[in-house]
């Protein structure tokens, strides 16, 4: 079963944190506020805040402070009860809250859980979790961020001689690097940001933590904190925080001062690292166009060196073809009178070696020729077409081109080139070729007068 923490008495709310307070460090109940309470109680004058009707009795004890709470009484009530849901957190972080207050303020006018539309006015029912007539000091307190609305800070802001405090659970820390959306309501308005951590209901060992959210030189929201201590620590005075007699605000200039330093510093660290790194890159380009500077001019240098040694080549070949073709031109030129002699090889330019055809009188490369060469006719031989003609043809050939040659030789064989010997035969002396029987010329033996 749900225990209850507020009661409706009057239209107005009580809360169970209003039974607590500090006397001489101590956390107590305060006798007074039971007796009254219970006596509220037994007279029917409690009621449960959700509007069934239905009355409550205060369960309380000196001993047992976590069992504090409001429980229904039983037969009471005309329509069905829903308890209002309060958590754990939230009511001992008010608990905590309200003796915090009394320990500084000593003050017997602290309200809880009052309607804003109570202290100025306005016809807003916003709650102000703690309220101070004398010290005209509010409270604002919140548990999740989910309940830190812009029009609800505006309202308690625009309180004509108001100062108001907010606070929120120290669970809603830490932005993760994120925009604060919810804190930085809180601080725009309050300039930093109150965070409360509180272990139960025990105000002697509740903490409260101040930060601020500031964006560093990368540009992420970052949570610094700058005042760390026991809630019981932090002092009251003229609504304003104070800590060992220097008040939170002087705290937060100091350390935003160092943390705009700290960023400045790391900003002239990073921008001397910034130039060190592009000097180092504009040297790294620089050599690196060095070297390709280097790499273009040797490229050049190679392809002026491989067009000369082209160009010198073309000319060398040209100088040979023009020789060659002189060569040429000066071999067929002379190419008659080559085949006058007998004793070198005709050969061109090309040490192509040139024969005579003594049948035909075609000149032209050896592959063109079945037979060539040999003594006393070493340019001549039969090209493949006269060994293509018929054997009457040869003779005619033959017979023709030894009567020419015996005008110039009778010493040497027609046929084959090969001298010719005085034989004896059958019908007496002629003569025969010494290739014999390779070459089977005679010629009659004429008698000298």
């Amino acid at each position: 079963m749900a225990k209850r923490t507020v009661a409706l008495y009057k239209d107005k709310y009580i809360g169970i944190e209003t039974i607590y307070t500090v006397i001489d460090g101590k956390q107590i109940n305060i006798p007074e506020k039971l007796r009254e309470l219970r006596d509220k109680s037994h007279n029917d004058e409690l009621f449960c805040p959700c509007g069934c009707g239905m009355n409550l009795i205060l369960v309380a004890g000196d001993k047992n402070l976590r069992e504090q709470h409001f429980r229904a009484k039983i037969g009471t009530g005309e329509s069905e009860c829903s308890v209002p849901t309060e958590s754990e957190t939230s009511i001992d972080s008010k608990i905590v809250l309200k003796c915090w207050l009394d320990d500084k303020l000593n003050s017997k006018d602290i309200e809880s859980r009052v309607p804003i539309d109570e202290i100025g006015g306005t016809s807003r029912k916003i709650e102000c979790t703690f309220f101070s007539k004398s010290n005209r000091l509010a409270i604002r307190y919140w548990r999740t961020r989910s309940n830190i609305l812009e029009d609800n800070l505006d309202v308690l802001d625009n309180l004509s001689g108001m100062h108001v405090i907010y606070i929120v659970d120290g669970s809603n820390g830490n932005t993760n690097e994120q925009y604060p959306e919810a804190l930085m309501k809180i601080q725009k308005k309050q300039g930093y940001c109150l965070l409360l951590d509180i272990e139960g209901l025990d105000y002697s060992k509740a903490k409260i933590r101040a930060i601020f959210y500031a964006k560093d030189i990368y540009g992420l929201w970052q949570e610094i904190e700058f005042l760390s201590n026991k809630l019981s620590a932090i002092e009251i005075k003229d609504n304003q925080l104070f800590m060992n007699d220097i008040s939170i605000i002087s705290i937060l200039e100091k350390r935003k001062k160092e943390f705009s330093d700290r960023q400045h510093l790391e900003e002239e660290r990073r921008l001397a690292l910034k130039i060190k790194l592009e000097e180092q890159r504009r040297k790294i380009l620089e050599q690196q166009e060095k070297v390709r500077l280097e790499k273009e001019r040797q490229r050049e240098e190679s392809e002026r060196k491989a067009r000369e040694i082209e160009e010198y080549e073309r000319f060398k070949a040209e100088e040979l073809e023009k020789e060659k073709q002189r060569r040429d031109e000066d071999f067929k030129k002379n190419l008659e009178s080559n085949f006058q002699q007998q004793d070198t090889q005709v050969r061109d330019a090309e040490d192509n070696r040139w024969i005579k055809c003594e049948i035909c009188g075609k000149i032209a490369k050896e592959s063109e020729f079945i037979s060539y060469g040999g003594s006393g006719h070493m340019n001549l031989g039969k090209c493949k077409e006269c060994s293509k003609n018929k054997y009457i043809a040869k003779v005619e050939i033959i017979n023709e081109n030894i009567t020419q040659r015996d005008q110039y030789d009778t010493t040497i064989c027609p046929k084959c080139g090969g001298k010719l010997r005085i034989c004896n035969g059958k019908y007496g002396k002629f003569y025969g070729c010494s290739n014999y029987p390779k070459c089977n010329f005679t010629k009659p033996l004429k008698n000298k007068a």
